[in-house]
């Protein structure tokens, strides 16, 4: 487990699979060959293979220690659920994510405020767990927090068009249940969630990969880090940060905030968490030209996962 320092706050990275590969078209329909080939010189054959026409990928949470409270940012995919239309996560049985949070010295119980930076499937995973057939919160003592507008378009869509439609099913069995069992809380896209003096966590807009998408900044002592979720997919978006994921909800706003949310980590110094960047779950941005890169990273050592 890799572990950032943040001030008086500490971030661990929670992988539930730490390195994988998926084929280009699964994230991207403009990239390229010539594209990968040109961003060789910084991204090694596991991030970028040319060969097989895949890209390295993970999928990871954050657990944030701050002010007393321990908060978790996304929830991955989770286990057992059932998704024949995301064959990802479809039946997953792993045990990597429990792993890394008791690592962390952590229980689910232990969880204080559970945030998602938006509600596909892949973030929103183990909130739930099957007990006895039935799906209940994992973290039974967590304030949740959504944000409202996104919340209430999953809720309609699943009910005028069906549970599949709402993320594969997910929002029915991942979501819902939290709300009838636990204090949740609908927000507005920049609430601030924690604001104390050793430091805070606050929400920042990032729409365009989902309707109401946000990112999550945790600030402490002068320093800090930013839990981007889906704004940033893949490290060669720094490259091509114009370029759309295939499932965004409105590329040229997911676009226009994923230049932002870049922009700003360059400016300021802020720590880039990025949880399908596989091996680099912390990296610090700096200016290339007329796009990004990563300058400095925290890096996995080992990589490990499903191919």
């Amino acid at each position: 487990m890799v572990t950032l320092n943040l001030g008086a706050a500490v971030i661990h990275s929670l992988a539930e699979i730490e390195y994988c590969t998926v084929g280009v078209p699964f994230l991207y329909n403009d990239l390229t060959t010539e594209d990968m080939r040109r961003n060789l010189d910084w991204l090694d054959a596991e991030m970028v293979d040319i060969d097989n026409e895949k890209l390295g990928f993970s999928f990871r949470a954050y657990l944030v220690k701050i002010a007393g409270q321990n908060v978790l940012v996304d929830a991955c995919n989770g286990n057992h659920k059932n998704r024949p239309t995301a064959l990802w996560q479809h039946q997953l049985d792993r045990t990597d994510f429990m792993d890394a949070l008791k690592a962390a010295g952590v229980t689910p119980s232990d969880i204080d405020v559970v945030v998602c930076t938006h509600l596909h499937c892949d973030h929103v995973g183990w909130l739930t767990r099957l007990s006895d057939s039935e799906w209940v919160p994992t973290f039974p003592n967590a304030r949740h927090v959504f944000s409202g507008k996104e919340f209430q378009f999953f809720q309609q869509k699943m009910e005028t068009e069906g549970s599949a439609a709402a993320n594969h099913g997910s929002f029915e069995d991942s979501v819902l249940p939290v709300t009838r069992s636990c204090r949740f809380d609908l927000v507005e896209s920049d609430a601030v969630l924690i604001d104390e003096p050793a430091g805070s966590v606050r929400l920042m807009p990032s729409p365009g990969h989902s309707i109401d998408h946000v990112s999550v900044a945790i600030s402490s002592q002068g320093q800090e880090a930013i839990v981007c979720g889906d704004a940033v997919h893949h490290p060669i978006q720094l490259d091509m940060p114009l370029m759309p994921m295939r499932a965004d909800y409105d590329p040229k706003l997911a676009a226009q905030s994923r230049l932002s949310l870049l922009n700003h980590c360059a400016d300021t110094g802020a720590w880039l968490l990025a949880g399908h960047f596989c091996k680099y779950p912390f990296a610090l941005i700096e200016r290339h030209q007329d796009v990004f890169r990563i300058k400095n990273r925290l890096s996995i050592g080992d990589k490990h996962g499903l191919d």
